[in-house]
């Protein structure tokens, strides 16, 4: 091989070390300066590699396969603005502690500032929102001198005692000729083990009477089971977010659902709040974490991006195994009986609540939860979406998983990050779905390009209430100003069945509960289901529901 094709031959060393680290999935936009890189990953048979036309997509469509099989999966693109489109994923996975490697195409550094086309500033362009960054020229035809620059990159994406999972970025400038001839990628495969051992506080018992349990956002390779275990040896209530993946695991009494309909009318006084996985969606759930002077916040990665005082670095099977191992079962908790009589009050209510009766967002999904078949994966989306969720949808024995984009909580990207799952889960014998607030699906409705391409089992649920329904609860709305509409609400006026058409998928309009029956169905291509509602008629239904909810929490 002589110096003329350096670039493809580093480059298939390159793809093989990845391969050998366990990664399959690959990301590629197209371009030029990438050349090389397309060649090796899509010449390499260890690897899925799928084409992306838009950066942005691709990236959160990266970030939703490393979401689901918590591993990294790698992005390609080539250089200058298509790196920049990379930003709000990165931004996402950095905050959510989701592993990526983003792997860029560079102009020589010679050409920077010079006016040269495509060409821009790629050094550190990402800043402190990814785990580490790599400039790596290549300057030989051996990789030997940046292996270990790679292990090393690989384990920051993958998190280590020290910091969290996360985005790494890779840029490589390319001399030309970028390449000049195919070759065979006849390297040899050999595993390369990594280290991922945690070391964890040995601490000391706290005072664990009268407690409750707060679950934010927990990812799906946590044991939720475990919770359990610790609530019913301290008797305590767990107070479960939608993204916890406890409320919807199995019907369980100590699981309480719909504390944000009440914890504003009831005396709650817990001596302890131990806190595992993100800040949970509710305000009045957070407001009560900030006040409460005895909040133990449980996490890995407890310093990372939370304000938490007491901390316990450990992760939940650790710290729930110390706590059984060296302390007494708690049997009563005034908590405990309280926040279950409560519930139990409301319970029948909600079941019932249906779009029949009851035309709101949060009877939608509450009814969508109730159809589907077990075992689903359900991606919720910002705004309006995961808060009506976690008003209005009680424990139930599904084992569903939820994952979402709460890190940064944006509304960008999330048909990709979802498609991302739906790709990850091609082996597995689950429904698909997604709920998505109109303006949500239109900011990334490019992405529904893959669903198609791909063939890709979604059911795209759209919460179609014509643009930001959400800001209607803003002070602003209620002051009648005349601009309101124009710069908050920001009416799509958009015909789905349309979108539907210029994509190749299927479309349902929601009407009726009988409509959520056809999310059970069979299908290997994606789907839109449009629920059609005015806000002002959501907010009238919502109210009374609430209003019905406040006169049983008073009986």
């Amino acid at each position: 091989m002589n110096d003329s094709n350096i670039n493809l031959k580093w480059c298939e060393q390159f793809s093989n070390t990845i391969a050998n680290l366990g990664i399959t999935d690959i990301c590629i936009c197209p371009g030029s300066r990438n050349t090389p890189l397309t060649v090796a990953f899509t010449n390499n048979p260890i690897f899925d590699c799928t084409s992306h036309i838009d950066e942005r997509s691709a990236s959160f469509f990266a970030l939703g396969i490393s979401k689901k099989k918590n591993i990294p999966s790698i992005v390609i693109s080539t250089s200058g603005t298509a790196v920049a489109n990379f930003f709000p994923a990165i931004i996402e996975s950095n905050l959510s502690k989701t592993p990526l490697i983003i792997i860029t195409a560079d102009r020589p550094s010679s050409l920077v500032n010079s006016g040269e086309n495509q060409t821009i500033n790629q050094i550190d362009i990402f800043g402190d929102y990814v785990r580490k960054f790599e400039n790596i020229n290549l300057l030989t035809n051996k990789i030997s001198g940046n292996y270990d620059k790679i292990i090393s990159l690989f384990q920051y994406a993958i998190g280590d005692s020290e910091f969290p999972p996360g985005p790494v970025h890779i840029n490589i400038p390319f001399e030309e000729p970028l390449i000049e001839s195919l070759s065979s990628n006849d390297l040899i495969s050999k595993k390369i083990s990594i280290d991922n051992r945690l070391d964890y506080d040995r601490f000391t018992i706290p005072n664990l009477n009268d407690s409750i349990i707060v679950c934010g956002e927990i990812g799906n390779q946590e044991p939720a089971d475990k919770l359990l275990e610790l609530s019913e040896y301290i008797s305590a209530p767990i107070l479960a977010d939608p993204a916890s993946n406890i409320r919807y695991l199995k019907e369980h009494n100590h699981i309480i659902s719909n504390y944000n309909l009440f914890l504003d009318k009831i005396d709650l006084n817990p001596k302890t709040i131990i806190r595992f996985g993100r800040k949970p969606t509710s305000k009045l759930l957070c407001d009560l974490l900030k006040t409460h002077s005895n909040v133990i916040y449980v996490d890995r990665y407890p310093t990372f991006n939370d304000s938490t005082k007491k901390i316990i670095k450990s992760d939940i099977n650790f710290f729930v195994n110390h706590i059984l191992a060296s302390s007494e079962p708690i049997t009563q908790n005034i908590n405990l009986s309280s926040l279950i009589s409560y519930q139990k009050k409301i319970n029948p209510f909600i079941n019932k609540i249906d779009i029949n009766h009851y035309k709101c967002e949060g009877a939608l999904i509450n009814n969508i939860l109730d159809t589907i078949d077990a075992r689903a994966n359900i991606f919720i989306g910002n705004s309006m979406a995961i808060r009506e969720m976690d008003d209005l949808t009680n424990n139930i024995n599904k084992k569903i998983n939820i994952y979402c984009n709460r890190g940064a909580s944006g509304i960008d990207g999330l048909v990709s990050t979802a498609l991302g799952i739906s790709q990850s889960s091609k082996n597995e014998n689950q429904s698909n779905i997604a709920i998505l607030g109109d303006l949500s699906f239109y900011h990334d409705m490019n992405g529904l390009l893959a669903a198609s391409k791909m063939d890709l089992n979604m059911k795209f649920v759209i919460l179609n209430n014509n643009g930001g329904g959400i800001f209607s609860n803003m002070k602003i709305a209620k002051l009648n100003y005349s601009k309101f509409e124009e710069f908050w609400t920001t009416p799509l006026n958009l015909e789905l069945n349309k979108i539907a058409d210029l994509y190749n998928l299927r479309y349902t309009e929601i009407k009726n509960t009988d409509d959520l029956e056809k999310l059970n169905r069979s299908n290997t291509k994606a789907e839109i289901f449009d629920y059609k509602i005015a806000i002002e008629d959501s907010i009238i239904n919502k109210d009374k529901i609430l209003s019905e909810v406040e006169k049983l929490i008073k009986d």
